[in-house]
């Protein structure tokens, strides 16, 4: 007679996604049970607690995965796919050297990128709104102006019929002046995220040099750990490009292989020198790993900065320029239509 398996709970098998905020939060417990030498399973118990809602749950579910075989870094990673790499890297390195900085600079990228996208999507806020008031005013408000102003004059001008007939068409069909501007609304909010999405792509070279630069110098700064060069370029090159980063990948095929300078090393196009120069010294031994690792924090600021102006120059300028030439040629408009019967009138008597 055979017996049957044991089943396994539906907390282990089935996914779990976590928000970003509470993802972060719940790294910062697993840095602090690590500081405080508590196993993970033991410290996740602690926090299945109903008050702390899908956190709770997530610790339970890592919890059951854990003690049902599957390692802590898959486990915790499975959390979230956008960020199941460094998730999944920082628990291996945490694993492998008890250092809790990967831990905490996963936390930082989580919220950092939430926070940039946060500021992206409200800065198209005021954009919107100025297109919407130009709309509101171009076909609620000019239409009545144009229609006055048309029934006042003493001398038509010869276009006065045409723009009094659309005009007209305005003023009496309201549906049709409010599906022009939730027409030109939908419009103009589909044109800004393609120009917003276009901006963060622009960016992601300079992002993705910087996150580089900072996972790399997080590795090799590490107290009496004996770091893998080859390894370490490999996993920073995984948090950085997780799409594509067989690029890398070579680089650290090369180093493997025992190669030392910068031809061989065969660097992905449009390196710049600076990092080439650190990941250099770095496989040669030439410099104190700790000034290299300062050295590639300074240019992972640097790279930050420059995606930071990159993703936000076309946010910051292109609309508010759309607006103002809209708003303009309603000005334009307005300033033709009051002077026309006067330059008309002044026509007539010259």
């Amino acid at each position: 007679m055979t017996s049957n398996p044991t089943p396994t709970p539906a907390s282990s098998t089935k996914s779990f996604q976590l928000n970003d905020e509470s993802l972060a939060m719940l790294l910062e417990e697993v840095s602090a049970m690590a500081a405080s030498g508590r196993s993970l399973v033991s410290g996740l118990a602690g926090l299945n607690d109903v008050a702390l809602g899908r956190l709770g749950r997530a610790a339970e579910f890592v919890r059951a995965r854990v003690k049902h075989g599957q390692s802590p870094s898959v486990a915790m990673a499975s959390l979230s796919l956008p960020y199941q790499t460094p998730i999944r890297i920082a628990m291996q390195i945490m694993a492998e050297t008890g250092s809790t900085a990967a831990i905490h600079e996963t936390a930082r990228l989580i919220r950092q990128r939430e926070d940039q996208r946060r500021q992206v999507w409200l800065a198209a806020i005021n954009p919107i709104l100025n297109m919407l008031v130009a709309a509101v005013v171009a076909f609620f408000v000019l239409p009545w102006i144009l229609i006055s102003i048309a029934e006042s004059q003493h001398i038509a001008s010869p276009f006065a019929p045409s723009v009094e007939q659309i005009a007209q068409t305005f003023v009496q069909h309201y549906l049709f002046a409010a599906l022009i501007v939730i027409v030109i609304l939908a419009c103009f909010a589909a044109w800004m995220n393609w120009g917003i999405r276009r901006s963060i792509r622009h960016a992601q070279p300079s992002r993705h040099l910087a996150t580089f630069c900072r996972w790399l110098a997080i590795q090799i700064e590490i107290p009496n750990a004996n770091i893998d060069t080859a390894r370490a370029i490999d996993s920073a090159a995984e948090v950085a490009v997780s799409d594509t980063p067989a690029l890398w990948r070579t680089v650290a095929t090369n180093v493997r292989a025992g190669a030392t300078s910068e031809q061989l090393l065969d660097f992905p196009p449009d390196t710049p020198a600076p990092v080439k120069e650190c990941v250099v010294d770095l496989v040669t031994g030439k410099r104190d790993a700790d000034l290299i690792a300062h050295d590639l924090r300074k240019l992972s600021e640097l790279h930050d900065e420059r995606a930071n102006r990159q993703q936000s120059w076309w946010l910051q300028n292109v609309p508010h320029w759309i607006a103002w030439i809209v708003m303009i040629a309603i000005i334009i408009v307005l300033l033709r239509t009051a002077i026309s019967p006067l330059l008309n009138a002044i026509g007539e008597f010259v």
